[in-house]
């Protein structure tokens, strides 16, 4: 049995979130002397946005509506992200086999909120403090 945890920063899809979110930081810092400073605005708010949805939703578990509607968010937030990579691969800012890299990652993070969802939707006893089957963390 895993043990419960009190934060979100253990759990596995928000360490997907934060790697990504680094990722995309670490790309774009050479990028924000240049004339595109919007794109790459636009990319790291949207990579920090998903992880501070997760957050929003952690704090929400409580309420499954909310916590859902949280976890949505941060979906569409991955989503979105996954449409400026393409974007940045189109346009030449984004090397592609770096792009596909990171859009992989992004795909597999809209994946795994999927799953927390449909698990959040269908087991009573997850959002409560003592659950049998917490949310699982990293090792």
């Amino acid at each position: 049995m895993q043990r419960p945890t009190h934060h979100v920063q253990p759990l596995q899809v928000y360490q997907m979130a934060f790697q990504g979110s680094v990722a995309v930081a670490r790309w774009a810092q050479p990028l924000l002397e240049t004339s595109e400073v919007y794109l790459i605005q636009q990319f790291l708010a949207t990579s920090q946005a998903v992880c501070a949805h997760l957050a929003d939703a952690w704090g929400q578990r409580q309420h499954r509506e909310s916590f859902i509607a949280a976890l949505s968010t941060a979906q569409l937030q991955a989503a979105e992200m996954q449409t400026w990579i393409e974007a940045a691969i189109a346009a030449g800012y984004l090397a592609p086999n770096a792009g596909q890299d990171l859009y992989d990652h992004y795909r597999n993070l809209y994946t795994a909120l999927d799953q927390l969802m449909a698990t959040a939707s269908t087991t009573p006893s997850l959002l409560k403090e003592n659950a049998e089957t917490p949310l699982p963390v990293t090792a």
